[in-house]
């Protein structure tokens, strides 16, 4: 199993395996459909408890119909708590503010926050195969898994969980077009003698509206600190003089790579 590394977060190898959100276009219809699948949200709000005292984060996803995707970030451990935003620009420029002294290591990647929504996606998957929309009612889970590992998979590693592992918890309607859950999934750490217990609590709420976007295009780059994921981007040398973030997405599109 992969490790994927947050600073100053403490979390277990097991906790942080690293994924991404694999995520289609963003739905236009106010209600949840028949298909609509639990990796079609246009926002999500999770919350994890990791192993250990202390150890939590607050994750809030939205996806841009155009594309990108931003994550609202509050990060804690028994010290400190540190807050901050990310936004993907068309997978090719990461742009980030807050986080204090610890901008440029929690600020710069989205795979923590990729990792946990997708775990929480696939787990939702595996309760409830008829996807959002068969959730008419609170619905209890209990899945145990002796033969299946789950993987997740990012731009930067891969992990995943071996078999055996379990999740127990609730799903419920939260309106017409969300769904909220609240599941503790229990895994095993290493094999043989040195094999260990460990469990983790994912709850929060999957919104398939299509709501706007929260930072708009005219917002100005003087708060965000930008890295680009290829240092050899072709759009970076225009998107030098870019000074808002329809600018900079310009930019982007006039110099692809």
């Amino acid at each position: 199993m992969s490790g994927a590394r947050t600073a100053r977060m403490g979390l277990t190898a097991a906790a942080l395996l690293v994924a991404a959100v694999l995520f289609a276009p963003a739905r236009a219809s106010a209600e949840i459909t028949a298909g609509t699948r639990w990796a079609d949200p246009s926002r999500v709000d999770l919350d994890v408890e990791f192993p250990g005292e202390g150890y939590h984060a607050n994750w809030e996803l939205f996806r841009c119909a155009c594309g990108d995707l931003l994550v609202h970030s509050e990060l804690s451990a028994p010290d400190a708590v540190d807050k901050g935003e990310t936004l993907l620009l068309q997978g090719r420029a990461v742009l980030s503010r807050g986080f204090g002294e610890h901008q440029e290591e929690l600020g710069s990647s989205l795979d923590a926050p990729a990792l946990m929504m997708q775990l929480a996606l696939r787990l939702l998957e595996r309760a409830e195969p008829g996807g959002p929309a068969a959730i008419a009612g609170p619905v209890d889970v209990d899945v145990v898994d002796e033969i299946n590992q789950i993987y997740l998979e990012s731009y930067s590693a891969i992990g995943g969980f071996h078999a055996p592992w379990s999740v127990k918890g609730t799903i419920a309607p939260a309106g017409a077009d969300q769904r909220r859950f609240d599941l503790r999934f229990e895994f095993t750490v290493g094999s043989g003698s040195a094999a260990q217990q460990g469990a983790m609590r994912l709850k929060g709420l999957a919104d398939f509206s299509a709501d706007d976007f929260p930072v708009s295009g005219s917002a100005s780059l003087e708060e965000w600190t930008v890295s680009w994921r290829d240092e050899q981007d072709p759009a970076i040398p225009a998107a030098a003089e870019a000074r808002t973030l329809d600018e900079l997405r310009a930019a982007m599109r006039e110099n692809n790579p």
